[in-house]
């Protein structure tokens, strides 16, 4: 068999011309990229220290659910690809393990980082790639994943949930890594600042601080972001997850029924890994970790392995019913948990809003929870409102940044 390495040199080397996504799309793909490569650090630190269990989690997790996000991507642009970056991701848990020496299992990673390169080079592009911008998008993706990990796992000063601690760690630290790449072109007030609170936030870890004062932290860094982006606050809340949620799934069912099985488990994984994993720590600090559980079976296991043996559409109708109807009950206890949440969050960090205050004050997440409509949001003085792409949220930005933000695909008009 040809070595993966030699194929996918090939490939960079002839420049694979990316296929016509919309760029936020194409960082959407981007950040699925960077987690994989994430898991592949964890797999390198559990190989070093001998942990065969935890080397088989990390080793899994980019095949058994990062790839079926990328899949449907992969198909449309090279078929051949896709089918190659299936078989090492999946040869990965095979041969990247205790079992064989620790050469030998870092050729296996090896090759799955060169798949990496190659899958990016194909779908997101040189030019996109290696835009600043992107890459501080990039980074913030992983910080604010890192933040929904890190709440999983750690509770009163012990870790409960090794794995979901380690992913939390393994994105911090590539989320690093990526500013590293870039710090040299941003402001030095900002790469000072960056610098003290990526310091700040391995003590913590180190620590196992209090979830709220991680999420503080990788905060710190994510807003500092926002500054250099020219973006002023977008947070859109626990909620907007559970939206999000119910329209995948009602999508998930739709393309089923179409037989387009490949993007309804994409769409499956969407709302599992990219939305539902963000409101499983709040709902099981909430005293609801019963019901938090049981949904993660239903929407990341059994749902997804129906879709992948071809269940009836019938089938996969009833069980997406089951699980919009859970979360509608999930919806009724954050309704009440993320009021709470937001005015505790606030008085942390001196921000606490006063009755009377002009609306363009607000942060644009809290004027829509006030009842504003996104459109009709209001923004500070020399900011403008757009939308980001991902979600539809508002956005104020710097009229200066709007452009470039469009082009890489972070947002756009109303």
């Amino acid at each position: 068999m040809i070595k993966a390495t030699a194929i996918f040199f090939g490939m960079i080397v002839l420049g694979t011309a990316p296929i016509a996504f919309a760029d936020s799309e194409k960082i959407e793909f981007a950040g699925y990229l960077e987690e994989t490569l994430g898991h592949f650090w964890a797999l390198e630190q559990n190989l070093d220290d001998k942990n065969a269990e935890l080397a088989l989690v990390h080793a899994t997790h980019p095949i058994a659910e990062l790839y079926d996000l990328m899949r449907p991507q992969l198909q449309t642009v090279d078929p051949q690809l896709d089918s190659q970056i299936k078989e090492i991701l999946l040869d990965l848990q095979n041969k990247a393990n205790t079992k064989v020496s620790r050469e030998q299992a870092q050729s296996a990673i090896d090759d799955a980082k060169q798949a990496v390169k190659s899958a990016r080079n194909a779908v997101v592009g040189e030019e996109l790639s290696s835009s600043v911008e992107t890459k501080l998008v990039l980074m913030k993706g992983l910080l604010e994943t890192s933040i929904a990990e890190y709440g999983e796992a750690v509770s009163d000063g012990m870790i409960t949930e090794m794995a979901e601690f380690q992913d939390g760690s393994a994105f911090v630290w590539r989320s690093q890594q990526i500013f590293n790449e870039v710090e040299s072109e941003l402001p030095e007030h900002e790469v000072e600042e960056i610098d003290e609170l990526y310091e700040s936030l391995w003590s913590a870890y180190d620590n196992k601080a209090n979830p709220v004062d991680v999420e503080t932290l990788a905060g710190g860094i994510i807003h500092e972001i926002d500054e250099i982006l020219g973006i002023e606050d977008e947070e859109s809340g626990l909620l907007a997850y559970v939206d999000t949620i119910e329209d995948l799934l009602e999508e998930t069912k739709t393309e089923y029924s179409a037989g387009n099985s490949d993007v309804a488990l994409s769409l499956a994984t969407k709302a599992y890994l990219d939305n539902y994993e963000f409101i499983e720590g709040p709902l099981a600090q909430s005293g609801n970790a019963e019901l938090m559980h049981e949904v993660e079976i239903l929407l990341r296991e059994e749902l997804r392995n129906m879709i992948k043996t071809d269940a009836p559409a019938s089938e996969i109708n009833a069980k997406v019913d089951l699980i919009l109807k859970k979360i509608e009950s999930i919806e009724e206890i954050l309704e009440t948990v993320e009021p709470s949440q937001t005015s505790s969050k606030m008085m942390h960090q001196g921000q606490m809003m006063h009755k009377g205050q002009e609306m363009r004050h607000y942060p644009p997440h809290m004027q829509v929870r006030n009842g504003i409509n996104p459109s009709d949001v209001t923004c500070n003085n020399g900011m403008e409102l757009m939308m980001r792409v991902s979600n539809g949220a508002p956005v104020c930005l710097k009229p200066s940044s709007v452009e470039r933000l469009m082009m890489v695909g972070f947002c756009d008009y109303f």
